[in-house]
């Protein structure tokens, strides 16, 4: 096959019936107790070494490199390999289910014969059609690396954030499940013709689903409302307790 999909267990996918995923790779991330290790140069360069032996071209799609620099040390890795394969490194300024519809998006592009440069640009023109919410939970990795659930807590009130532009910007702040609902809810709301809704949530999240799922039929009839696990990766760097919505609402189709 000509080009690869490379992204990471930051990721998460929602179920898809398209023949995407045999262009897609995900480099597992592990975890310590101190949260997530990150992959080094070396870790890189040795996938890239592995993946050209079945593709020509190599598109990495890293996570926010606001949340965690991967973008960087996987760019730093493409200039020094000295292997076959084209890499071209791209920071999505997304992460969970954003990261996991872009990757599968430019999986179909792939499959339809798009190359490396067509792909790119489109990843590129669809990022800014992605939008999500977030409210972490427990005490996640990233709060000791951006000290942002520790400065925005008060009096019990847990901070929402938007991911915009690769940033964790505060959004609103939450006293109770049913507020935090309600914010969802109202998320949802701001949108006309979504093509994916993806609730994504820790195993600890005391949020029910079914009034969320509920809003969004009644306003999106016909659109498929994934309920997607945090993976051991999204765990360790957000917290067991955590829940979120990423919705993508672009012109066309923007389906998978």
């Amino acid at each position: 096959m000509s080009l690869c999909i490379l992204t990471n267990t930051t990721a998460l996918f929602p179920p898809t019936s398209s023949s995407s995923g045999q262009f897609i790779r995900a480099m597992t991330l592990s975890v310590n107790e101190q949260g997530l290790s990150l992959p080094g140069i070396e870790d890189f360069q040795r996938t890239y070494t592995e993946l050209e032996r079945e593709f020509r071209t190599i598109l990495v799609l890293a996570p926010s490199g606001a949340i965690l620099p991967i973008a960087e040390t996987a760019q730093l890795a493409a200039h020094c390999h000295g292997g076959t394969a084209k890499i071209v490194v791209v920071d999505t300024m997304q992460i969970g289910p954003g990261l996991g519809i872009l990757a599968q998006l430019a999986g179909r592009k792939a499959a339809l014969g798009a190359c490396l440069t067509e792909v790119e640009d489109y990843v590129r023109a669809v990022t800014p059609y992605l939008f999500t919410i977030i409210c972490p939970g427990g005490r996640p990795y990233f709060q000791n690396q951006h000290a942002l659930c520790a400065n925005s807590e008060q009096a019990g009130a847990l901070p929402v954030y938007s991911l915009e532009e690769g940033q964790l910007a505060p959004y609103k702040k939450v006293r109770t499940q049913r507020h935090l609902l309600e914010n969802l809810q109202e998320f949802l709301e701001e949108f006309e013709k979504p093509q994916h809704l993806a609730y994504f949530h820790g195993k600890n999240a005391g949020l029910h689903t079914r009034p969320l799922r509920e809003t969004a039929g009644g306003l999106f009839p016909g659109v498929h409302f994934n309920d997607l696990d945090l993976n051991i990766s999204l765990a360790a760097l957000f917290g067991e307790h955590t829940v979120g919505l990423t919705v993508l609402e672009m012109p066309g189709d923007g389906g998978i």
